[in-house]
């Protein structure tokens, strides 16, 4: 389990952006982002493994 802290720092950037963005819009986003990274190194992963059994998802 990952546990995501918003930073200041990330809201500062997000609101130069969007002055009216709140801190849940922007935890999404980098939960969104993470997930996908995750989904394109999983790929990655299955996509240059002999082992029949990476298909399977690690606990």
């Amino acid at each position: 389990m990952m546990n995501i802290s918003v930073s200041a720092r990330a809201l500062v950037a997000a609101r130069a952006v969007d002055p009216h963005v709140s801190t849940a819009a922007v935890r999404a986003a980098v939960e969104a982002a993470l997930a996908e990274q995750r989904r394109e190194l999983e790929i990655r992963r299955v996509a240059v493994s002999d082992d029949p059994d990476a298909l399977s998802p690690q606990p």
